[in-house]
């Protein structure tokens, strides 16, 4: 009768975690390399787990402080990231860490948390001048529709529907964050500079990555976006961690803070984030957009564009004025005074 045990490897935990998103599979095997390279360094040997097995706990956990302290340098939420994905593979191989002890024997570096650099418009306008076309518009298209990178480099042509001045994005579980799909927009901004790159594209082929996968094509638009911050004088780092102040992430954050003060669960909708109110699923892609196109203006990056936009929302506005009672048109700009800033209001006074 043959043996049902099958030898614990590295290479077998690869196929236990193959169900998983891709891109935490790697996240995963970068923690794993990470735990090696230090005991390559610091023991001589990468695979250090058959010695761990015969040690005693004290002897583990000597050894697992001794890794933290080496990564010190990093984020402490890299840390505990690592941390968290070499445990489960420990336990995989046959040593359990309970939390307990953990706790009473494991210090990890305290967190730090930094005034998060806000980045601008004006931000946005210098270095895109240091991005070629295809860079400036991704991070266009990902400002505008809320993204993050990931999905960015995983969407194809077949993802796009392309019957509106505003593209609309389809973007399957698969590739979203809680594995939840979702409909979100490019603005019409971003929309016209995508469809010259979409005429040389298949419906299978990605729109944006220069690799299949995702962790690398993540990669190659972060080495883009660093190049132009640096040729633009904005290359700025947090002290705590060395990380880039603007970063991929930033163009995401930059859309839902502009969003989300007209109408922060439709931000978080077409974002992918949790907390938003259910009535949103129960909106049609057309009822969306133009919900959307309500606030466009706002996910606007060149200046031209937005000089433009703001020229026809004047125009718009003073033919609505025109349409008016003189009663409503008292009301209207009553309501345009009273929300402009004090010094405003008072220059308007002096005038008088």
């Amino acid at each position: 009768m043959s043996s049902l045990k099958i030898a614990r490897t590295k290479e077998t935990y690869r196929e236990k975690i193959k169900s998983k998103k891709a891109g935490t599979q790697t996240n995963i095997f970068k923690s794993i390399n990470n735990f090696e390279n230090f005991c390559m360094e610091k023991h001589g040997t990468a695979n250090i787990i058959p010695q761990l097995k015969e040690s005693d706990e004290e002897t583990i956990y000597d050894v697992l402080q001794s890794w933290i302290n080496w990564n010190s340098s990093r984020a402490s939420s890299t840390i505990r990231i690592h941390f968290s994905n070499v445990k489960k593979y420990l336990h995989y191989m046959g040593i359990k860490l309970f939390k307990e002890d953990i706790d009473n024997e494991l210090d990890f570096k305290a967190p730090v948390n930094e005034d998060l650099y806000g980045m601008s418009i004006q931000d946005i306008q210098i270095f895109f001048k240091e991005l070629n076309y295809k860079y400036r518009t991704l991070f266009t298209c990902q400002l505008s529709s809320l993204m993050r990178i990931g999905e960015m480099v995983q969407i194809k042509k077949k993802h796009l529907i392309l019957d509106n001045k505003n593209i609309i994005v389809k973007i399957p579980a698969y590739m979203a964050k809680f594995n939840k799909g979702r409909t979100t927009f490019f603005s019409k901004e971003a929309s016209l500079m995508l469809r010259p790159l979409l005429k040389k594209l298949d419906d299978e082929d990605f729109i944006f990555a220069t690799n299949p996968i995702v962790h690398y094509a993540e990669v190659v638009v972060q080495q883009q976006l660093r190049r132009a911050l640096i040729k633009s004088n904005l290359d700025m780092k947090y002290e705590s961690t060395g990380r880039f102040m603007i970063n991929t992430h930033g163009f995401r954050a930059y859309g839902i803070t502009k969003l989300s003060r007209h109408d922060p669960n439709f931000a978080k909708k077409i974002a992918g984030q949790k907390g938003y109110l259910l009535q949103y699923d129960r909106i049609d892609d057309k009822e969306k957009l133009e919900l959307y196109e309500k606030f466009e203006q706002d996910l606007l990056i060149d200046k031209d564009v937005i000089d433009k936009a703001e020229i026809k929302k004047l125009k718009d506005e003073n033919q609505d004025l025109r349409a008016m009672t003189k009663e409503e048109q008292r009301k209207a700009i009553f309501d345009i005074i009273k929300n402009l800033p004090k010094e405003e209001i008072l220059k308007l006074t002096n005038r008088r």
